[in-house]
């Protein structure tokens, strides 16, 4: 069986770069369930392609909803300022965590 090397020239293969060579940070937050699309929307508009991803998790009873946003390190105060100031009801868990380099 050949390798993926082997099968695909480099001239081919999409480089991956690491979460710690785009400079990323988590933001963990909470929010009303009824926010969850004025959120996505928000987080799309104002990062765009620097959105890396958005990860979404029911809490128990259903009201409020966990939320990770990976986004890059240029666009994060202004998405955190701007989802403080559209929706009030949303609650920071942490500060913004940078994503480290392996060492």
């Amino acid at each position: 069986m050949n390798s993926f090397a082997t099968l695909y020239p480099s001239s081919r293969r999409i480089p991956v770069r690491s979460a710690a060579a785009m400079h990323t940070c988590t933001i963990r937050m909470s929010v009303d369930a009824q926010s969850v699309t004025t959120l996505r929307q928000l987080a799309m508009r104002v990062c765009g392609d620097a959105l890396e991803f958005m990860r979404i998790a029911i809490c128990a009873g259903g009201a409020h909803i966990e939320v990770w946003l990976c986004v890059r390190q240029s666009c994060v105060k202004v998405l955190s300022e701007t989802i403080a100031r559209q929706l009030p009801g949303a609650r920071f868990k942490q500060a913004p965590h940078q994503a480290q380099a392996a060492a």
